[in-house]
């Protein structure tokens, strides 16, 4: 068999079950056209700023004009030694990201306060300091993007809240 008769059947194999890369999942289209991010500027509110401003069905706007509100009320990183040798040195560190976000539309909260929790393990070499430090920064980088993959699935799965009726005097 041709190799890129192989090729092109398990490329078509992995599109016929559903597969798709990893990342910004557009075909799920937000419940409201425009948001307004309350973030800090560094961590998850850099890379959430980001990653939403590439949204084409998404636009971010000012408080006052937006459908709806999405806060990062805070987050936190917490570095745990996990195990140690012999001797009582570290080899193994644990870091856990904390984010805590909710979504309020009109006033009301349309995503009750949300604590994301991530941990990564990575070895310590006392030998290698400043890899294992731009490791550490690397592994921090990426918990970022997951949280804020996790917050964007959680706005997809959202089902678009109707208007509130108003009232006509006299009817």
């Amino acid at each position: 068999m041709r190799p890129h008769l192989l090729l092109l059947g398990l490329v078509c194999f992995l599109s016929a079950c559903g597969f798709h890369l990893r990342g910004l999942d557009e075909s799920r289209p937000l419940p409201f056209a425009t948001l307004y991010v309350q973030a800090p500027v560094t961590g998850v509110g850099e890379v959430l700023q980001r990653q939403l401003s590439l949204r084409p069905d998404l636009q971010l706007v000012p408080a006052t004009s937006a459908e709806a509100v999405l806060t990062v009320m805070d987050e936190s990183i917490q570095k745990q030694i996990l195990t140690v040798n012999t001797s009582g040195r570290v080899v193994e560190y644990q870091l856990v990201y904390r984010a805590n976000f909710k979504l309020e539309q009109g006033g009301s909260e349309w995503i009750k306060p949300t604590e994301l929790i991530l941990r990564r393990d990575y070895s310590f070499d006392e030998s290698n300091l400043l890899g294992k430090a731009a490791e550490e920064k690397a592994l921090l980088r990426d918990m970022h993007i997951d949280a804020v993959q996790q917050i964007i699935r959680r706005l997809a799965a959202l089902k678009p809240q109707p208007a509130p009726a108003t009232l006509i005097p006299g009817k």
